[in-house]
């Protein structure tokens, strides 16, 4: 009996790594990862079904590569013609670093920030009854700007391309834009969230 259920565990774990292996992904050139299946490919286009068994056609020319049997095939060509201005290398460090960003960059300092500025300055807002406080978002998204952002090392799967200016660049654009979306949305939220309490407590004086 424990033979056989050892057997059957055995099965279904390389049914799992069969899939697993199976999965095939696209790399977009904004570093996105779509994972899925490739059913077509032509000199244009991509025909792509993803996990949630939605088609896709994607164009080529927003494609750097694509990965099938855990092997990445490149699409992306240098052609200054087109607007491929950097070199397939080069290309590859810099969708790299997009792609290690919208993976592991997480901006939670500046949400918890922006939640907190926002939360005192809705506050004093309807406290107030001063809409002077409006921009105050807008101001707190500015101020996140002067400060640089820094790769997550310890959630990288990969570290050997630390060095590489183009990594850096592709990962500081991804996670400056996420740090900077986040500082709006949080400080909006927590604005809201303080005039809702503003209104709440002072009602009740």
């Amino acid at each position: 009996m424990t033979k056989r259920l050892n057997i059957l565990v055995f099965l279904f774990a390389c049914l799992i790594s069969i899939n697993i292996q199976a999965q095939d992904k696209i790399l977009f050139l904004n570093g996105k990862i779509m994972e899925g299946s490739l059913l077509e490919k032509t000199n244009y286009e991509f025909t792509f079904k993803d996990k949630k068994e939605n088609q896709f056609t994607i164009d080529k020319y927003r494609v750097f590569s694509y990965f099938q049997n855990n092997k990445e095939n490149i699409v992306y060509e240098f052609d200054t013609l087109s607007g491929n201005f950097l070199k397939v290398e080069t290309m590859k460090m810099f969708v790299y670093g997009e792609r290690d960003a919208h993976q592991t960059f997480k901006p939670r300092a500046t949400n918890i920030g922006g939640l907190a500025f926002g939360g005192a300055v809705g506050f004093l807002m309807q406290k107030d009854q001063n809409f002077l406080y409006i921009p105050a978002p807008l101001i707190y998204t500015a101020f996140t700007l002067l400060f640089p952002t820094k790769v997550n090392q310890r959630k990288l799967k990969d570290t050997k391309y630390l060095k590489e200016d183009e990594y850096l660049r592709g990962y500081e654009r991804i996670a400056r834009s996420k740090r900077t979306q986040g500082a709006l949305k949080s400080s909006l939220i927590g604005m809201a969230a303080g005039f809702v309490a503003g209104l709440a407590i002072n009602s009740g004086k």
